[in-house]
């Protein structure tokens, strides 16, 4: 990512954003001291003729967004060869997470301190990529079910959230999915499968991401299933995941 002067572009609908509001990240970007080209807060509908408008310029890129704006950057970016930064303004921030960006002021900051060009793993499912997993069953409605309450306010909603999950789980617990692994298909009763892009690391604090993986290039798919049977399983594995050790649950 040679040159001088970085060119971002953010989702100006991203969680983050919305919470912040524009003037505030702004001022956060400023007050990082990261030399800046162009800042650029774009309409969803509009993030596709940016990026490609940006992806002509010689100056190395950024992109602000939750894990789906992201994703559909990179699938771009991957094609054209072009290497770029992330910013966390979602609700997950999982590849953010993974590069060590907790918050926006420390991904800033690391990146006004200078930056270096690798290459990440990344998978396919059904035609589509994916930097991080890609998930059947819970995960993906518990997400479409966040989305539809966006406007719901953050403490009103984890209960709401934590719920939908639960009932979720209790209700498809018996789903049948089968999994070809290294050659043999094996099948599963869960209401889960999360599949990663190299191998989750072990985490015990409330502040870091419960999804962060041990390596990035590691080469590796891993297949996470949930095997709890009772709603006092689900329970268990669902405070895990807040406050850390899931891996270490049978």
């Amino acid at each position: 990512m040679a040159g001088k002067g970085f060119n971002i572009l953010i989702n100006r609908r991203s969680g983050t954003v919305l919470a912040m509001g524009e003037p505030a990240v702004e001022a956060a970007i400023t007050d990082s001291s990261l030399d800046v080209a162009e800042l650029c807060f774009s309409e969803p509908d509009q993030m596709s003729a940016n990026l490609d408008r940006l992806i002509k310029s010689q100056q190395p890129l950024i992109v602000g967004g939750g894990d789906g704006t992201i994703r559909e950057c990179a699938k771009v970016l991957a094609e054209q060869g072009k290497a770029f930064g992330v910013l966390p303004f979602g609700t997950m921030n999982l590849l953010p997470h993974d590069l060590g960006f907790d918050t926006l002021q420390n991904a800033l900051k690391a990146y006004a301190r200078g930056v270096t060009t690798s290459a990440i793993d990344a998978g396919f499912v059904n035609g589509e990529l994916f930097l991080c997993c890609a998930s059947i069953g819970t995960m993906p409605q518990a997400s479409v079910y966040r989305e539809q309450k966006r406007d719901v306010s953050k403490i009103w909603l984890f209960p709401q959230l934590f719920m939908f999950v639960l009932e979720n789980l209790d209700r498809h617990k018996r789903d049948r999915i089968v999994l070809d692994i290294d050659g043999e298909m094996t099948r599963f009763h869960t209401p889960a499968v999360v599949v990663s892009a190299n191998r989750f690391a072990d985490s015990d604090k409330l502040t870091e991401s419960n999804f962060k993986r041990q390596t990035l290039d590691g080469g590796e798919l891993a297949a996470y299933v949930m095997t709890t049977r009772t709603r006092a399983g689900h329970v268990r594995l669902l405070m895990r995941l807040l406050f850390g050790h899931w891996l270490l649950e049978p």
